[in-house]
């Protein structure tokens, strides 16, 4: 029914547009359930959706129309499996944050050890104005009185 490379949407309110010689699949990009011809099987195509460059997956199990319309991929796939990829998705997801804190915080501390030499420096700084304020005063004024 489809043409081999052009791949459409499937409409879940027509599935009776589905032959038993296509291929129902899902776009690992953008998760959208298309139609192809059996004979595009293995061949890569574009996406009419998203454009993504997909391979069309050989034909190994057989759909019912019934259940074509509430099947994804992800879907298919057994409870644990699912829970698999979401756990493993988290961990990616997870590491990420972590790596990006962690940078965060050598920017910051980074940035606190240059505040902290800069600090330094000025107390010198300090130090010796107020050496040399005070050589200039012994040398140029009278002693304070006693009292």
């Amino acid at each position: 029914m489809s043409e081999p490379s052009q791949p459409h949407a499937f409409d879940p309110a027509h599935p009776e547009q589905i032959s038993g010689d296509d291929i129902l699949f899902d776009c690992p990009a953008c998760r959208k359930s298309l139609v192809v011809d059996r004979v595009a099987a293995g061949h890569p195509l574009p996406c009419p959706t998203c454009g993504a460059t997909l391979t069309v997956p050989q034909p190994t199990r057989v759909v019912t129309l019934a259940e074509a319309p509430e099947t994804t991929a992800l879907e298919a796939k057994p409870e644990w499996e699912r829970e698999l990829l979401a756990l493993e998705a988290s961990i990616k997801e997870t590491r990420h944050q972590r790596e990006e804190a962690g940078n965060f915080q050598k920017q910051h501390l980074s940035e606190a050890n240059r505040q902290q030499l800069r600090i330094e420096r000025l107390d010198r700084r300090l130090g010796e104005l107020s050496e040399r304020i005070a050589a200039l005063r012994g040398r140029h004024l009278p002693p304070p009185p006693k009292p």
